[in-house]
């Protein structure tokens, strides 16, 4: 009998532990903030204000410092989900807030190397081109601005994982501008345009 009610009580606490893993947590950072599919394993959406864009040579000193971390007490994605699985893996550690819009200090530089800020992304979009471009604007625009920006993680393939880890299958930036804003949405594929007004939302 007390066997009985030991299994039982490890089933119900396994069962709780299931649960609390599938909810969606709001993490609030200093620079940045998260909604973090435990489910997924992946960032639903991250919101985020471009602080000190010109400092360029703090980008350079800080970026190559770091390893990525994760965060105590949620279920993220972790190195495996992101290392070369094979000479073709075609996935990346995509920063949502990047580096270089939140390099006040090497601390703020620090923040965005964890994997709550990391989405699986196709390395097309993510080392090249337009996602690059957009990230440039924003801080052009941050030198006589205030910006702030969101970015909403697309799922349509509930069935599209690696390892553990579900594969966006699109990324919505919006870029608020002084009341004003702009949403530009783009596939988690190698971009077909180089032209950003072909992303953008209208």
């Amino acid at each position: 009998m007390r066997l009985f009610f030991f299994v039982l009580a490890f089933l119900i606490s396994m069962d709780l532990l299931a649960q609390d893993e599938r909810k969606d947590t709001l993490i609030v950072l200093e620079n940045y903030s998260v909604l973090y599919s435990q489910r997924y394993l992946q960032p639903l959406t991250i919101e985020y204000e471009v602080i000190c864009p010109i400092d360029n040579k703090k980008r350079r000193e800080c970026s190559s410092n770091f390893t990525y971390y994760r965060c105590n007490n949620i279920k993220t994605s972790r190195h495996e989900h992101y290392k070369e699985l094979d000479m073709y893996s075609i996935w990346d550690k995509g920063h949502m807030a990047p580096r270089q819009s939140l390099a006040c200090n090497c601390e703020s530089v620090k923040e965005t190397f964890s994997f709550l800020n990391c989405a699986l992304q196709h390395k097309d979009l993510n080392r090249h081109g337009v996602w690059r471009d957009l990230e440039d604007v924003e801080l052009e625009l941050a030198k006589s601005n205030n910006v702030s920006v969101m970015i909403e993680v697309e799922y349509t393939d509930t069935s599209n994982f690696l390892v553990d880890a579900l594969i966006p299958s699109g990324f919505f930036k919006t870029i608020v501008l002084n009341g004003d804003s702009v949403k530009y949405f783009f596939k988690n594929s190698k971009p077909e345009y180089d032209n950003l007004n072909y992303y953008l939302i209208k």
